[in-house]
């Protein structure tokens, strides 16, 4: 009887443990594609764990191009349930692959930031001039200030720029400069600032780390990665233009149909109503929210936009990257 009474119950505990099994291993995911840098990755991993213990959520790093050519190839296909900093001019191309978002609060964005219903702006970057201040008191050089400035024939080779064939950042001061000039001029003025350009780095954090190298002394690169430079020792400047800065945006959203999966939804507000003011207030502190507060120390607050006109539209991008392969990289 007694050994009767002992294989039962090993039966029962194995039932429980094949029960408990079985349903953690049904347990349905839930994906975000995420094109944010490593560390405000990390941040977001444990923000999610904290947040939702008990659900399953990955967080998968992904460049912003990449991610483009996924859903382009995918569709509503892809893997992701939650594309996060996908840059904004993709999102809008890409938008019929998206779900409707309308009954998702937009109450705390500043009027006008929002442009659809298919993808909410996630961060406004600007980017601006980053100078070693060691190396213009060194060489006693006036601090450019200017797009005519850094055509000065005394920093040739001190100069890295984003390819905007590559970078959003590069794209960035691009279109500015052909929003100030026209395409033709402005074509002729980077086939002369190339002869002050070391180079044109495939990504836009290429020049702020040649800048730490101390390869060149004037990097044209966000703002923020400028900023943690500082705060992290180095003896830099932000230096903004003035005829203003320039900025893109990125953008996040969920996939189309992918809105009906458990949870998605209320983990997308949760990006963006908590985490999402937590990783501007404290990484990405250009202004979109009201009541948004600077929690970087060192970044700059009065900044003046540029005429950024026709930054999130693909068309005018593919244009232009097409016509800086030829003119300028051919």
């Amino acid at each position: 009887m007694k050994k009767l009474q002992k294989i039962s119950l090993l039966l029962i505990v194995f039932v429980m443990l094949f029960c408990v099994t079985a349903c953690g291993g049904n347990k349905e995911s839930i994906v975000i594609y995420s094109c944010m840098e490593e560390e405000r990755n990390q941040e977001l991993k444990e923000q999610i764990k904290a947040k939702f213990p008990d659900m399953d959520i990955v967080v998968q790093p992904i460049a912003t191009g990449n991610l483009a050519a996924k859903i382009e190839n995918e569709k509503e296909n892809i893997e992701a349930d939650i594309v996060l900093d996908l840059e904004t001019s993709h999102a809008k191309n890409l938008q019929e692959y998206f779900a409707d978002l309308s009954d998702v609060s937009t109450d705390q964005y500043l009027d006008g930031v929002i442009q659809s219903n298919k993808y909410y702006t996630w961060v406004k970057y600007t980017l601006n001039i980053i100078v070693d201040n060691k190396y213009f008191k060194e060489h006693n050089l006036d601090i450019p200030k200017t797009y005519e400035d850094l055509l000065k024939k005394e920093y040739k080779n001190l100069i890295a720029m984003p390819d905007p064939s590559t970078s959003g950042t590069g794209y960035g001061f691009y279109l500015n400069v052909v929003n100030i000039k026209g395409e033709d001029e402005a074509i002729n003025y980077f086939k002369k600032l190339k002869e002050n350009v070391r180079e044109f780095t495939t990504s836009g954090s290429g020049p702020t780390n040649l800048l730490k190298q101390g390869e060149i002394a004037i990097a044209m690169g966000m703002t923020s990665e400028g900023v943690n430079d500082i705060n992290n020792g180095y003896d830099f400047s932000i230096v903004p233009l003035e005829s203003g800065t320039p900025y893109n945006t990125t953008s996040a959203s969920i996939i189309k149909g992918h809105e009906n999966k458990n949870n998605v939804k209320e983990v997308f507000e949760w990006l963006l109503n908590d985490f999402g003011r937590y990783d501007k207030e404290h990484y990405m502190p250009d202004v979109i929210l009201k009541n948004q507060e600077n929690k970087v120390k060192n970044y700059p607050t009065d900044l003046k936009d540029a005429d950024m006109t026709g930054i999130d539209d693909n068309s005018i991008k593919s244009k232009l990257t097409e016509k800086w392969s030829s003119e300028i990289n051919g």
